[in-house]
């Protein structure tokens, strides 16, 4: 699946961030981002794409459901959410909380109890280094440019 994150022209004129994802089967989902909100999507891939997580938000995108659905209330939303998605959350929660907080600071460890127990040092690095090297990217785009990356 392709993932396109496209910064908006003018947030203050309802032309803001987006993200689509273009599944293999050619269909596709999308939805306006908040600002800000992109880094948090970053977090995700690099967790998901570095943990192997296929059941979590874009493993799920990728298999067929639509974003927009993920914002609905639970009662309205046409599937529930995997355990496996739901263990996502807090370990994106920290990578974002280190990377804003203090970067030199490392709040993720291979004994953090919210990592899978088989998690490497390599692999915590790898995630803040992808996460890094995503948000650079985005920061470099000027409003109206996008970038893609593959998941």
């Amino acid at each position: 699946m392709r993932i396109r994150f496209k910064k908006g022209k003018n947030q203050h004129k309802h032309r803001p961030d987006t993200l689509t994802c273009i599944r293999e089967d050619g269909s596709v989902t999308w939805t306006h981002i908040h600002r800000g909100f992109a880094q948090h999507d970053f977090a995700h891939y690099v967790v998901e794409k570095t943990l192997g997580y296929k059941n979590a938000f874009f493993g799920l995108v990728a298999q067929g459901y639509n974003i927009p659905d993920f914002s609905l209330p639970t009662s309205e939303r046409p599937f529930k959410i995997p355990k496996e998605a739901l263990e996502v959350e807090p370990i994106v929660a920290l990578l974002l909380a280190e990377r804003w907080n203090n970067p030199s600071r490392n709040l993720i460890n291979h004994e953090s109890k919210e990592l899978p127990e088989n998690t490497t040092p390599e692999q915590i690095q790898e995630m803040r280094q992808g996460l890094l090297k995503l948000i650079r990217r985005w920061d470099a785009l000027s409003p109206g440019e996008a970038f893609e990356i593959v998941f």
